[in-house]
């Protein structure tokens, strides 16, 4: 019974269509947003002016689905853009917990049944020195503190668990922009010895004085700290500055907690070098415009604009396709091949917007102009530095912004279905074997059940895990990393009623029907 397709639930039940699944689809009207601060840390931005380092609040919007009842809520930490420096600064309209894209994909996701973290972070780097070593120097130390922000709030997020209710295994990272640069780099650079080991090309994060321009610590000593933020880093004794000697650099936040996520999302973004992207790495979807000026489409020097007509040569980053290639050459998304046709609507498009290769996990956008790189971007008209983003997206618009908006969360949602390990399980199609009773030798008694329902399978075809769905094909219980042949589910505080239970084993899935009734 190989190659299969396991219409899960669906078939069986003849339940809802996935139209009106939650995480596919809107679930709830309304969405809370409040004001958090994530963690404090020393910022560079300042030091031009007072010398020094200054601490700065981290802060964030955190976006709730109203009236939610869920207790394991998956997340979305939404990094915005802003190229590292203050709106003002940059005459740009981006850069701001309130921008819209942000707060539209934000609120879309927690409307969904997600619980989504718009977080600002560290600012601060020299796009304007005549030095291309001193552009690139600053530049990797800005996007090396914004990792380890990123990884801050991860940390946050696993902190407050039980306040937010979400499940700390289910987190996908998402960069818009510098954001995206971000969120790629954090997926990628999981140890300190990435930064330095590049391959396009080789030593381009290296001084001329032959040190890395990130140091970790140097003769035993701490400078910019670990790539998860989680070891003081301070300007080290000898230097005169500015920043001074013991001036602080890093300052740790949530270190009890780990960083880890499991998916990540660019929109808009390049890696510091393809090579940081190993089997470590989570799946990784992104959105680029082929012919983005600020972020290149494959392998290419970054140049940033300090006029209408000067742009600065920076470093060789990759984008969008060479990490999708990357990604795809290790088979980072496989599970995406998963998605049933009706699932997956943009496939054919993606092949013929990306010259005929097909590549998991990108979906190339085109905007109205070779300027328009970010066509998902829409501001307030009363924004003063609205007409700046108008140069390179003259037909900007709310209702031309969100079309683009529609086709990412399209694109998004079923894939993070299958990189969380959602309960969306008729999109998905699989090759796994259909098991039968008789293959497992699996018994469920009592059936009906009150209290406790037991799963006993062969001695040698343990069960790997387990998950329960109610007739609406919404998760109610799952237990993983079973591994055993035995196992007793706790009913807990499920009503009574008919449900259905998904036994996975080593060599396929069997589906058995669950009956509770009046304890």
């Amino acid at each position: 019974m190989k190659k299969l397709l396991l219409l899960l639930l669906v078939t069986m039940l003849g339940m809802s269509s996935v139209n009106a699944q939650r995480y596919l689809t809107p679930q709830f009207t309304a969405v809370t947003k409040t004001r958090v601060v994530y963690g404090t840390n020393y910022t560079v931005l300042a030091v031009p002016v007072v010398g020094r380092t200054l601490r700065q609040p981290l802060q964030a919007d955190l976006y709730v689905p109203e009236g939610d009842t869920a207790t394991k809520r998956p997340v979305v930490i939404y990094l915005i853009t802003g190229n590292f420096l203050p709106r003002v600064t940059r005459t740009a309209a981006s850069g701001a917990l309130k921008d819209s894209a942000a707060v539209e994909i934000a609120t879309r996701m927690a409307k969904m049944g997600y619980v989504a973290l718009v977080c600002e972070y560290r600012l601060g780097w020299n796009p304007v020195s005549q030095i291309q070593e001193v552009r690139v120097n600053t530049l990797i130390n800005a996007a090396y503190r914004g990792i380890q922000d990123a990884r801050t709030a991860i940390r946050y997020m696993k902190s407050k668990a039980a306040d937010y209710k979400i499940d700390t295994s289910k987190i996908i990272l998402w960069g818009q922009g510098t954001g995206g640069y971000i969120s790629l780099a954090a997926a990628g650079l999981d140890s300190y010895q990435k930064a330095y080991t590049t391959t396009k090309p080789v030593g381009k994060f290296f001084g001329s004085n032959g040190l890395p321009m990130v140091i970790e610590q140097s003769q035993g000593f701490y400078i910019n700290g670990d790539v998860e933020g989680k070891i003081l880093g301070r300007v080290p004794p000898g230097v005169t500055g500015p920043p001074p000697a013991g001036d602080t650099l890093n300052l740790p936040n949530h270190v009890e907690f780990g960083s880890k996520f499991q998916m990540c999302v660019n929109m808009g973004g390049a890696i510091g070098d393809s090579s940081w992207i190993d089997k470590n790495t989570p799946p990784i979807v992104s959105f680029q415009t082929p012919y983005d000026l600020f972020a290149p489409y494959g392998s290419a020097v970054l140049t940033v604009p300090v006029s209408p007509t000067v742009a600065l040569p920076i470093v060789e980053v990759q984008g969008a396709q060479a990490v999708a290639e990357r990604v795809d050459q290790l088979g980072l998304n496989k599970g995406f091949d998963k998605l049933k046709a009706a699932s997956d609507p943009y496939k054919t498009l993606q092949t013929s917007r990306n010259g005929g290769k097909y590549l998991s996990g990108l979906l190339p956008m085109y905007g109205d102009t070779i300027t328009d790189s970010s066509p998902w971007e829409f501001f307030d008209q009363n924004d003063t530095l609205t007409k700046y983003a108008k140069i390179g997206n003259p037909r900007i618009s709310a209702a031309k912004a969100r079309l683009y908006i529609d086709s990412i969360i399209t694109f998004v949602a079923p894939r993070a279905c299958v990189a969380l390990q959602l309960p969306c399980a008729s999109l998905v199609s699989t090759t796994e074997e259909l098991l039968t009773a008789e293959n497992t030798k699996l018994v469920v008694a009592p059936n009906p059940a009150q209290k406790y329902v037991a799963f006993e399978s062969d001695v040698y075809n343990p069960i790997q895990s387990i998950d329960v769905f109610d007739l609406s094909g919404r998760s109610v219980f799952q237990a993983r990393n079973i591994k055993n042949h035995f196992y007793q589910m706790d009913r807990g505080s499920l009503p009574n009623g008919l449900y259905i239970a998904k036994v996975k084993f080593e060599g396929g899935i069997l589906t058995k029907k669950i009956v509770l009734e009046q304890q």
